[in-house]
């Protein structure tokens, strides 16, 4: 039987702050690799550089508004409501439209807006009703919104709609922004089956699938990365061989710049990955301080991170969050820090249901042993609802079921609750909670 005493075990963020560090170049920050893409091929990227105004913006006085360019020395020395007369006004040479935006007309420095003015019918006569209040009224000068060099955008930022029209207005076409990660993913088991694999109820002889379990987190993690900046390359499904997991790994090192294998650090007797990534690289560690997800690993193979996941696509979800995320976030040049939102709890977690020892005070034969060592920390993985409460504060509900079942698919997020009961947060206490759909 092999041996597993001496796996490494290591809380969440212990995990993270070793691989992390491994990344890190030069002491620091490792710096993400660019590439240069058209701006509207940017949404959703990680901008890797300061953007400073071509120009001024704008670059000459213009206008504020829909209105009629004028000369302030026609209302200089008129007495307060007086209002000059225009009936011998020419448009072109005493007023001239001027629209929101546009440069202002040659010889004319200020506007009234065309709400107050009467334009006669053939538009070369004007009528108006109010006077402007000073030189320059109802425009902009030169400048006003940003002047040359000004910094617009700074670098890091994950490029929206409206940080892509400011960067456009800035004076640029293109822009340099972090490489996508490139994220390959493994998954691993005898027992897995494509989704598309047909089933006969009435002939299940004929499935090809009996006894087998359809591979469904291939979905999240290609999910996950893609919506995380990402580049998600598939692998085939590989049996539990040794061999054919290093093969799988060797070729997923070479094609890209993270590895996620679906298999995580589990005992039973077809679980090889941990013994195979021993060989091949640097360990980080075997097993982690909560649950589910308990059996998640970090290693190093050819300077790749692999990040090793287990169980069903429900626990497999967040701890894609968990340890996934933050190396994305390191190559992408972002803050890799988990996002923790303070909330009210409403009510108190339910307690868990432990198997009682028999008469002889034995342990039952299918209860797993506690992994919690003397002195040591380890978490309960919470599902919660996240919403606004009457008081104005964020409110946490939590949400009985197990992660992946059908009342779990209402929460929007989970909290890390210790195990140890005088730890465990009362109804009205203020728990800090994480996003089920964590974003950059």
């Amino acid at each position: 039987m092999r041996d597993h005493t001496g796996h490494i075990e290591l809380s969440r963020e212990d995990a993270v702050d070793q691989i992390l560090r491994v990344i890190e170049v030069d002491g620091g920050q490792k710096k993400p690799s660019i590439d240069r893409v058209p701006l509207n091929e940017a949404y959703g990227r990680v901008l890797a550089e300061d953007i400073y105004a071509k120009t001024d913006i704008p670059n000459v006085r213009s206008c504020a508004m829909d209105s009629i360019a004028v000369r302030w020395d026609h209302f200089q020395g008129l007495a307060e409501g007086e209002l000059p007369d225009t009936s011998g006004w020419v448009r072109g040479v005493d007023w001239e439209f001027a629209n929101t935006g546009v440069a202002m007309p040659t010889d004319f420095d200020t506007a009234i807006v065309i709400e107050h003015v009467i334009v006669s019918d053939d538009e070369q006569h004007v009528e108006i009703a109010a006077a402007p209040s000073e030189r320059f009224a109802g425009t902009r000068e030169a400048g006003s919104t940003f002047r040359r060099g000004d910094l617009i955008v700074e670098k890091g930022c994950v490029i929206a709609p409206d940080i892509a029209a400011q960067i456009a207005s800035a004076g640029y076409a293109s822009i340099e922004v972090a490489a996508k990660p490139r994220v390959a993913f493994i998954a691993t088991g005898n027992e897995l089956v494509s989704p598309n694999i047909p089933f006969a109820s009435d002939a299940p002889e004929k499935f090809a699938g009996i006894g087998k379990v359809y591979e469904s987190n291939s979905a999240v993690v290609q999910g996950k990365v893609e919506a995380w900046g990402g580049i998600f390359i598939p692998f085939d499904i590989v049996p539990d061989e040794r061999e054919a997991i290093r093969a799988a790994v060797v070729k997923a090192c070479s094609v890209a710049d993270i590895v996620v294998l679906n298999a995580g650090s589990s005992k039973g007797s077809d679980d090889w990955s941990v013994e195979v990534l021993e060989g091949m690289g640097t360990i980080i560690c075997h097993e982690t301080k909560h649950g589910p997800g308990h059996h998640s690993s970090y290693a190093f193979v050819e300077n790749t991170p692999i990040v090793g996941i287990s169980g069903p696509s429900g626990g497999a979800s967040f701890t894609l969050n968990f340890y996934l995320l933050p190396i994305m976030k390191s190559l992408l040049g972002l803050d890799p820090t988990p996002r923790l939102i303070p909330a009210v709890l409403f009510e108190e977690f339910p307690a868990r249901a432990v198997k009682k020892p028999d008469q002889t005070g034995k342990p039952s034969g299918e209860a797993r042993p506690s992994v919690v060592l003397p002195d040591d920390e380890f978490y309960a993985i919470r599902f919660v609802t996240l919403e606004a409460g009457e008081q104005g504060n964020l409110v946490a509900t939590p949400v009985k079921g197990h992660p992946g079942s059908a009342q779990m698919q209402k929460a929007n997020a989970y909290y890390m609750m210790p195990m140890n009961e005088s730890k465990a947060p009362r109804k009205g206490d203020v728990i800090k909670v994480e996003l089920r759909n964590a974003s950059l």
